[in-house]
Parts: C-alpha cells; structure tokens; sequence
C-alpha cells in the first residue's frame, strides 16, 4: 500500500471522527438558533427536489471537491531533485543523500554516451527507492533505441550498484533530436623544413639605401 492510499484512508477516518464530534456537540451544546438554522436547510434541500437545482448543487460540490483533491495532490507529491534520500546497507549511521547530487552521478555516466548530446535527470522518492526520469538529446544519427536502453542501464547501474538505492521500475525517457554535430576543422599544415645547406628565408624587410 503506497503513501497516498495510506493519507486517504487516514484522511477519511480523521473526516469521520471530525463529523462525529460535531454531532455529539450538536446534540448536548447547540441552542434553539442553531437547530433552526439546521430546520432552514433541511427545509431548503426538501424544496429543492428538481433536477435542475440538484444539478447545481452538485456542480457546486464538485468543484470544491477537485479543488480540494488538487491541494491535496500538490502537497504530496515530492519535489523533484529537492528531497533528501536514505541510504540502505549502511551499518551505524544513517546516510542521507541529497536527490540534486544523485541526479547529477547518473547525468555524468550517461553524458559518457557517444550518441547523447544533453542529459538531464530527475528522481522522486518511492516506499521501495527511487522513481527516475530522463530527458535525454541525442545527435540526429543516433540509434534511439539502442541510446535509450544503454542510458536506462547507466542509470539503473548507478543508482542501484554505485550508490546503493533501489530504483523502482524502469526510466521513463523523453527523447529529443539535437542539431548535427559540426566536423572538427583539419589540422594546420606542418611547414617543411629547408634543405640542407641552404639558409631560411629571411623575413627582414630589405631596407632602402639612400646615396
């Protein structure tokens, strides 16, 4: 069970509790106001049977609802390249490893490929590791598929046998052509040397003699 099954159960029970409570008070503590400001909603909802006016109670509801679920996802998910990670196998300490570094060990073995011009990574902690995604720009004549899967290898090998965290599942990879690559200029050409005997010419400019 992961981490946000684990909040929502909780998330509901807490709801659950909380609107007990809020009956137990009503019940002992809520004056005649109260329970007719109760009677008037009652009323209000037993008036308004008609499609139309539960169709816009609904629509009401709903989107404080998503608005809700939004907060809440956006306060679960984790930051990319920000969160800090566990080490495992480790005996008498615990090691913490910032994500930004990890991201950075698996974009230099990678950036080691021929084929790829830019590599960028990013992980996000999971119960059983890490999730890793790659945006990777390889040269035009690259082979994508053979690329991609020695970068996922890099990747996994990194993370897994080089530093010592689990990674969940494969890399999800983006991938972008870049632009050819330009040839390198040819080598200046290596003057030869005079023959033997015969004096270098000289650069002096000759000079005018004036009588």
């Amino acid at each position: 069970m992961d981490i946000f099954n684990r909040v929502f159960i909780v998330g509901l029970a807490a709801l659950w509790v909380i609107l007990m409570a809020v009956v137990i008070l009503l019940t002992w503590g809520a004056d005649t106001e109260t329970i007719d400001r109760l009677a008037d909603l009652v009323s209000y909802l037993n008036d308004h049977t008609d499609n139309p006016s539960k169709l816009i109670l609904t629509l009401g509801a709903s989107a404080l609802i998503v608005l809700s679920l939004t907060i809440i996802i956006a306060e679960l998910t984790p930051e990319s390249g920000s969160a800090d990670v566990r080490l495992v196998g480790v005996t008498g300490a615990t090691a913490v490893l910032p994500a930004q570094a990890i991201c950075e060990r698996v974009e230099q073995e990678i950036m080691a490929l021929s084929q790829i011009q830019e590599a960028h990574a990013s992980v996000a902690s999971r119960d059983k590791g890490l999730a890793v995604a790659l945006n990777l720009t390889v040269s035009p004549n690259a082979n994508v598929a053979l690329t991609t899967e020695e970068a996922c290898r890099r990747a996994q090998e990194t993370i897994e046998q080089t530093i010592g965290v689990a990674m969940v599942g494969l890399p999800t990879v983006q991938i972008a052509f870049g632009p050819p690559e330009e040839p390198a200029p040819p080598p200046a050409p290596i003057p030869e040397p005079p023959p033997a005997g015969e004096d270098p010419p000289s650069s002096q400019v000759p000079t005018e003699s004036h009588e």
